[in-house]
């Protein structure tokens, strides 16, 4: 049996309990989004080796490339991220009309299908549309998730608030020096720490003023060698905040596994891949064998004040399976059937489709021209689904959100 990553079975019971009170809708939504990755293999016993997706469970829109922040863990921004050399005015070119995203809307509803929305960058922030989207969506009562670094979320928390269930808010440092230092902006005076700050403060005090479960406030925090020393001190700073944090031990690539997922990529699907390139890093060059006690104090700390506790994504037990983790790409630790091809519409900024959220070379079609149930099940839908499935996940696999993150 596959491994699947899962939410803290204490975090999950304690904040449903409350979220049916609140919504049950929502609270439907996200038990169902659940069941249906827990229940794959006993709707799928021959391992859906046709290629036919399930009903779409959750659409995942990366609907910007523009950002303010050059983090130095990003594989499209970041260190030797795939958009370094892209004009910046060809990028906002390409995005797509909100008037589009909102004809997507439609056909989902039209199609019977009832998904989760993931919607990031990019900022997301950053797109103009974004506001007018998120009550559109939310109109057709449809669960929203947004990713943000924080960017003018303090002054649009009106907006969130109504409309979001799930906020996930990158925070990678305690205070200004170290969040800054991981999460540079373009403009060298740019603090984004003080935005998250003030995110943080006005989105949890007006959920407590207005006696709200939703949306969860879930930080997002890439474990690397710019914080590896302050992450207990950056989790009691989100602690007071936030329902959950998640830490990720972050995505990475490195030159030989990159090699080897293009050759493969290639072999299978007859061209060569390119965004996996923009994962490799030196920023994972760090001492590892902290990171388990590290985290063993920020459940102990959660344990003594009763809230937020700390996610390990994905989850090992052993310092010596972290190291692996950051040593060996090949080792999967378990993670070897990826569900996410079957559930999951990946809409790329310009409006391409595909069905692997960071990785998105292969394009099944597009949100501009096509159709969305057309697509979905298209020819070169099943070809992917029925490679990964028949042939095991590529060598980029490994450190994906789909594969250990889904």
């Amino acid at each position: 049996m596959a491994t699947r990553s899962r939410v803290s079975p204490r975090f999950f019971v304690n904040e449903l309990a409350t979220a049916m009170s609140d919504d049950w809708a929502t609270s439907y939504a996200l038990m169902k989004y659940q069941m249906a990755k827990e229940s794959f293999n006993w709707r799928h016993p021959f391992g859906a080796k046709h290629g036919k997706g399930d009903d779409v469970q959750l659409v995942s829109l990366r609907i910007t490339d523009m950002c303010n922040l050059r983090c130095h863990s990003c594989g499209q921004w970041g260190d030797n991220g795939y958009l370094h050399g892209e004009s910046l005015k060809s990028l906002k070119q390409r995005e797509v009309p909100v008037e589009t995203y909102k004809r997507l809307v439609d056909q989902i509803v039209d199609a019977g299908w009832s998904p989760m929305w993931y919607i990031w960058g990019g900022e997301p922030m950053l797109y103009p549309g974004l506001i007018e989207l998120l009550h559109y969506i939310k109109e057709r009562d449809m669960p929203i998730s947004l990713v943000t670094n924080g960017t003018h979320l303090a002054r649009r928390a009106d907006d969130i608030l109504e409309t979001c269930k799930i906020l996930y808010l990158s925070v990678d440092g305690p205070n200004e020096e170290i969040h800054n230092g991981q999460r540079p902006g373009v403009s060298e005076n740019y603090d984004n720490f003080k935005d998250v700050k003030e995110a943080l403060e006005t989105l949890s005090e007006a959920k407590k003023r207005r006696n709200l479960a939703f949306p969860y406030i879930v930080p997002l925090s890439c474990i690397t060698m710019y914080n590896i020393d302050y992450v207990v001190d950056l989790y009691k700073f989100t602690n007071q905040y936030a329902d959950t944090q998640i830490f990720y031990l972050t995505w990475w690539i490195d030159s030989h596994s990159a090699q080897a997922h293009t050759e493969d990529f290639e072999s299978r699907f007859g061209f060569k891949p390119q965004t996996h390139y923009g994962w490799i890093g030196t920023w994972k060059d760090f001492d590892h064998g902290v990171i388990l006690d590290k985290f063993e104090e920020m459940e102990k700390f959660s344990k003594e004040t009763e809230r937020c506790p700390p996610m390990m994504m994905p989850r090992l037990d052993t310092p010596e399976e972290i190291q692996r983790y950051y040593t060996n790409h090949a080792e999967s630790f378990g993670y070897n059937q990826c569900v996410s091809i079957y559930m999951t519409m990946e809409i790329d900024s310009n409006g391409d489709v595909s069905l692997c959220r960071d990785y998105h070379d292969y394009i099944i079609g597009n949100i501009k021209t096509d159709a969305v149930e057309d697509m979905w099940n298209n020819a070169a839908a099943r070809k992917f689904r029925n490679s990964i499935s028949s042939d095991g996940p590529m060598p980029v696999c490994r450190r994906c959100c789909g594969l250990m993150g889904f």
